[in-house]
């Protein structure tokens, strides 16, 4: 017998990680996840070794955001809202996306990248996404937007 839903939100969710936040002028690329880690949506991927590879090892050589893809199946090479090494990626490069932050941060601050890929305000001992900023003020870690304009 299947399930009878009792209960529903008062609002929708705003965002999840990897989805693209509005219309703004944007740019989307494809790339080939390289490597043997899965790629969280949301996550930034910096040029891997081929002309057209992904890869999560963090450096100035950013590409830009995963965007999320509805419909990937979830196997055993693949978790739900990832994709597995050797995926075709969707990744914006110019734009306002959501993603998930691991620290508070305020409209217009600068976006840096931890050695493990945790998006963060805080410049000290981590790597600058370069070109792009915080699109909301959040008091603590989670959703929010970036933008690059």
């Amino acid at each position: 017998m299947g399930i009878t839903q009792s209960t529903f939100t008062e609002d929708l969710a705003r965002g999840y990680p990897g989805m693209q936040a509005n219309g703004e002028l944007s740019n989307i690329v494809t790339g080939h996840l390289e490597g043997s880690t899965a790629c969280a949506f949301g996550r930034p991927v910096y040029q891997g070794s081929a002309d057209k590879g992904l890869t999560l090892t963090v450096s100035a050589n950013a590409v830009g955001i995963a965007l999320a893809r509805k419909g990937l199946p979830v196997t055993e090479d693949r978790a739900a809202d990832t994709y597995a090494p050797g995926d075709n990626v969707p990744v914006i490069e110019r734009g306002v996306v959501f993603v998930t932050s691991a620290t508070a941060a305020n409209k217009g601050a600068a976006v840096y990248v931890t050695s493990g890929g945790a998006i963060t305000a805080t410049s000290s001992g981590n790597t600058a996404l370069t070109g792009w900023e915080f699109d909301l003020t959040t008091s603590a870690p989670g959703l929010t937007r970036i933008a690059r304009r």
